[in-house]
């Protein structure tokens, strides 16, 4: 490999000042309010609450990390009945119901208040919204977040940069030390124009400047499942109605009362006198499945947790509950299964004899996503699809490292054996001597056909797995030890000929050593 080393010490310089500081912000908080009810209206259970929020960057983007706790009122009115809780005392069956009427949804539109330590003030401020679906039930709080995936361009409205109070955020305070100091973040005071050049950049400015978050002039639009209401309503009044002329002697009217002008089918399906004079009104067998999913779901072992919740909502009529737990944990397990983060793409390697399976990047790490992750440009040969270099592997070492504060996964590099069983296509593939086939100018960027340089990730023809530039365009750090100071790479690179691109050759690096052919790119175990 043809070894070079550039030191890009003036664009660092120029990439720092660009993309601010700040990456260890603690952009999180907690804000407590409480549901207003108009007279006359539905008044629904929900009291007060406390939302607790995390802004991140990931990979440039923003997200939003949320969790809602609720306390509980225990009377309802919904559609002109009144329920509480305290007279469903004798009815398990209806107290379960009561104890799961949970929101569907709720959103929450606030105004956000961004504050530098550095500057010593309020240095912004924004309107914006998130919507935390299906809540978990009065006075839980533990529970699997999934994040709000937000955008600098549409998610922040009425952006205000500069000095202001808590008191009065997006009023401005003439203060020209401050203004000054903006500048050299390339912001200025005032109003944000949607339509302005740079408006999305500068939005993830004032985010890169700020210590910490906080949020006011909160709205809540909770909502609710009605049907679950009702059926308490009309299953309770039913109960009573049955009640009390079974009281009087009227048997048969006691009956009748119970099953007449129902709206929703009855939790008894009987009309049998024989069964009336022996039976209370049954805890149904929905409650014992609930149960159990509820056992597994605190356990966090959700995927064993549907299959109860399934079986309660078969059986269990008019009970948004078990489904929209159900929907919950295929979002999150979505989330959980998603490896991809921003444009870092991921493919499956399936393992077989002894190989574990594992997901390796569809492509080298890019310089843009370099930069999102270490706000440098280190590359020789730019661009933003190019696969970065001029790395060492220390510094893709730094990379995953930082990748996985962000993400809050564990990514790696891979291991030599790992390398080589992804580049010659996983457990279907048909070894080769470059990785994707035989004829190295079809799969490579290489010194036959690399006019000395690198070249954009992913447009040579990639593998059977479909990952791409496993031979060429850069050799690639993997993470196997030859000694304390020495690490391997693999994959040859713009530079090499034929017998240098070959996927069982390796060579040993320094850790330190950093070239315009090297990069590297990253894996993460099943």
């Amino acid at each position: 490999m043809k070894k070079g080393f550039l030191t890009m010490l003036a664009a660092f310089f120029s990439v720092v000042t660009l993309f601010g500081q700040a990456k260890n912000a603690d952009l999180s908080g907690t804000y407590t309010g409480k549901i207003k009810y108009v007279a006359g209206k539905n008044a629904y259970l929900m009291d007060e609450y406390k939302l607790d929020y995390n802004y991140k960057v990931v990979m440039g983007d923003p997200v939003c990390l949320a969790n809602l706790t609720w306390t509980r009122n225990n009377t309802y009115t919904v559609n002109k009945k009144t329920v509480s809780y305290a007279k469903l005392s004798e009815y398990q069956d209806l107290k379960a119901r009561f104890d799961m009427l949970v929101p569907d949804s709720v959103t929450l539109t606030y105004t956000i208040l961004l504050y530098s330590d550095q500057k010593n003030a309020y240095v912004g401020s924004a309107k914006t919204s998130i919507t935390i679906p299906y809540i978990e039930k009065a006075g839980v709080s533990a529970a699997p977040v999934v994040p709000n995936k937000l955008s600098w361009l549409n998610s922040f409205s009425d952006v205000v940069i500069g000095k202001q109070t808590k008191e009065k955020p997006g009023v401005v305070i003439p203060d020209a030390a401050l203004d000054k100091a903006f500048e050299a973040d390339r912001l200025k005071a005032g109003k944000l124009n949607k339509s302005e050049k740079y408006y999305a950049f500068k939005v993830r400015a004032l985010f890169n400047i700020s210590s910490k978050i906080e949020i006011t002039n909160v709205t809540a639009n909770v909502k609710w499942n009605n049907a679950d209401y009702d059926y308490i309503s009309e299953e309770f009044n039913c109960r009573e109605a049955f009640a009390t002329q079974y009281a009087a002697g009227n048997k048969t009217k006691a009956i009748d009362s119970y099953f007449a002008n129902r709206k929703y089918s009855p939790a008894i399906r009987t009309e049998s006198v024989l069964f009336w004079n022996t039976t209370v009104p049954p805890t149904d067998t929905w409650m014992n499945m609930i149960e159990e999913g509820e056992k597994l779901y605190t356990a966090g072992k959700y995927e064993e947790a549907v299959a109860y919740y399934q079986m309660a909502a078969k059986s269990a009529t008019n009970l948004s509950y078990p489904s929209a737990r159900v929907e919950k944990i295929k979002l999150y397990m979505e989330h959980k299964n998603n490896r991809n983060v921003g444009d870092l793409e991921f493919v499956y390697v399936e393992g077989k004899n002894g190989m574990k399976s594992f997901y390796i990047s569809k492509t080298e790490i890019t310089q843009s996503q370099w930069r999102r992750i270490m706000r440098t440009s280190p590359s020789a040969f730019k661009g933003r699809n190019y696969p970065v270099e001029n790395v060492s592997w220390e510094d893709a070492i730094a990379f995953i490292k930082e990748l996985n504060r962000e993400t809050g996964m564990n990514y790696r590099l891979p291991r030599m054996e790992e390398w080589e069983y992804a580049a010659n296509g996983g457990a279907k593939g048909t070894k080769s001597e470059y990785s994707g086939g035989n004829n190295l100018s079809d799969v490579a960027w290489c010194a036959y056909n690399s006019n000395e340089q690198t070249h954009e990730v992913a447009t040579k023809t990639p593998n059977e797995l479909g990952i791409y530039d496993m031979t060429g365009n850069v050799a690639e750090w993997v993470v196997d030890v030859y000694d304390k100071e020495t690490r391997f790479i693999k994959g040859g690179a713009w530079s090499d000929d034929a017998s240098g691109c070959v996927i069982s050759k390796g060579e040993k690096m320094p850790i330190k050593y950093k070239s315009n052919g090297i990069g590297f790119r990253v894996c993460q175990d099943e």
